[in-house]
């Protein structure tokens, strides 16, 4: 044997084989600590990067919440889920809004497109009279109405709802549209893309190639929108000739209105307005028709240059809110009722999943010994909100807020009054997916005869309903019930 300072040493690794070792290195140090925790932390990151944008946005704190805790406990569910349909307010829609109001207000004088604040309503009294206001108690007498609008109308008609059924109440509102727009009207149909969904193709064909123009409002997956899933339009609002408006909650469906009264038929209420407030109505939906669409606004100078006639004695205001509006013009609205009541406040909804603010202004005012009264239905059509709200109903009634369930059918339609001086109906439930999600508008009365019609229409809904202690009675005390009620509670500000 060679004495070892004899021996050879080994040769020198080479440079491509040192960098093979090296990389081999990386890799197993990259298996071992982590790739086994790549999914977490990637998650984990893509969690704080969405709450923190959901922090920059303009929400309420139980909302905050709710998204951040679904986003950070399963991170790649919740974080596709925000962005399909979590999304509150649309930079595309609001610049498309102040382009389409700036030109309007180039082509004439037109100022009831502004939306007020609450604070401007001595001077919205003043301004806003001289309407015809007709009120259509239930779906009968407001599908007759509508059908009687649309063959009568002379030149145009522009219809956007929510709902678009295909029954046979659907069918003859799309014959009749058809039938004028062989007869030469304008006729445009704006359907949102979830509320009426599945009406892309051969229901509504008969209406195209007659001339109408249909326009879905944001699909259901959006991905060439740059928006939210989360944005539906929620306005159920007929123009007829730019003048007169017919407006409400009720959708075009059988549940909703028909020909002949149906016991199962939801209770809700449309009317007609006739005046200069109707310009509101011609701006939204030509800013509504043009993100939908893609037309251009310029192309609809003639509606928006148009200020219909003074037609009545009645005080109108229209009030839009969305994703296409700065602030939530008509959550602040109902925040300042509430606290404007000096004596009576009677709330019509048919979901009640309030804020935090809003809910806590009603629980203040009713401590101050003003008479609060929320009518809401039974049982709703959405059952997971029925769970969510007996949260809410078991406070409201410790501080004393007049709680009555409607029992006959589904009640829909949505009511403020204050102390027989301001009244608001419109599209707009009093839940959060409402006051600051949805596309929704609200129409403000001043005067003593439409309110007196609107609370009218109310005391016709007290005969059936039952008070709280009753309907609570009836209920399962049982800690599994609670325990639903609790989750849904947790949940109300995605519901």
């Amino acid at each position: 044997m060679s004495p070892p300072y004899l021996e050879t040493p080994p040769s020198p690794l080479t440079l491509g084989a040192q960098l093979q070792n090296f990389s081999q290195e990386i890799w197993e140090f990259l298996s071992a600590f982590v790739m086994p925790h790549m999914l977490t932390v990637s998650g984990f990151a893509l969690a704080l990067l969405v709450v923190a944008r959901i922090f920059n946005e303009k929400r309420s704190p139980s909302n905050i919440f709710a998204w951040s805790l679904l986003i950070f406990f399963v991170p790649y569910f919740g974080v596709p889920l925000y962005f399909l349909f979590g999304g509150r307010k649309s930079r595309r829609l609001a610049e498309n809004k102040r382009k389409i109001r700036a030109l309007a207000q180039s082509l004439s004088d037109i100022t009831t497109i502004r939306s007020p604040t609450p604070a401007l309503w001595p001077q919205i009294q003043a301004q806003e009279g001289q309407h015809r206001f007709e009120f259509f108690p239930d779906g009968v007498r407001a599908f007759d109405a509508l059908l009687s609008e649309i063959a009568h109308a002379r030149e145009s008609i522009h219809l956007m709802t929510f709902i678009m059924g295909k029954d046979a109440v659907a069918t003859r509102v799309r014959d009749a549209l058809v039938k004028r727009a062989r007869e030469g009207l304008e006729v445009k149909l704006l359907v949102d893309a979830i509320g009426s969904f599945g009406h892309a193709g051969h229901f509504l064909k008969p209406l195209r190639e007659a001339g109408a123009k249909v326009a879905r409002f944001m699909p259901m997956i959006p991905l060439m929108t740059q928006t939210s899933a989360n944005l539906r339009n929620h306005r159920k609002v007929a123009i007829f000739d730019r003048s007169r408006a017919f407006v409400g909650g009720q959708n075009i469906d059988n549940r909703f209105m028909g020909p002949r009264p149906d016991p199962k038929r939801f209770i809700d209420f449309s009317a007609l307005i006739q005046g200069p407030a109707v310009s509101h109505f011609n701006v939204m939906f030509v800013s509504d028709w043009c993100f939908a669409s893609g037309e251009k606004p310029e192309s609809f100078r003639k509606t928006l240059c148009t200020m219909p006639a003074s037609a009545g004695s009645h005080n109108v205001k229209v009030l839009s809110s969305g994703p296409d509006v700065e602030g939530d013009p008509l959550w602040e609205s109902l925040i300042t009722m509430i606290q404007e009541c000096q004596r009576e406040l009677t709330i019509v909804t048919p979901y009640f999943l309030p804020d935090e603010v809003l809910f806590q202004s009603l629980i203040v005012k009713a401590h101050t010994g003003r008479r609060i009264r929320l009518i809401i239905p039974e049982v709703s059509n959405h059952r997971m909100v029925d769970f969510a709200r007996n949260h809410y109903l078991r406070l409201l009634k410790q501080a004393g807020v007049q709680i009555l369930l409607y029992t006959p059918a589904m009640l829909h339609a949505k009511l403020f009054i204050v102390d027989d001086h301001i009244a608001m109906f419109g599209s707009a439930n009093l839940d959060m997916r409402s006051l600051f999600v949805n596309f929704e508008v609200g129409v403000f009365m001043f005067d003593h005869g439409s309110i007196s019609t609107l609370q009218n229409w109310v005391d016709t809904l007290l005969p059936d309903c039952i008070g709280y202690e009753q309907y609570a009675a009836a209920k399962s005390t049982s800690s599994n019930r609670r325990l639903i009620e609790d989750f849904a509670y947790l949940l109300g500000p995605m519901l």
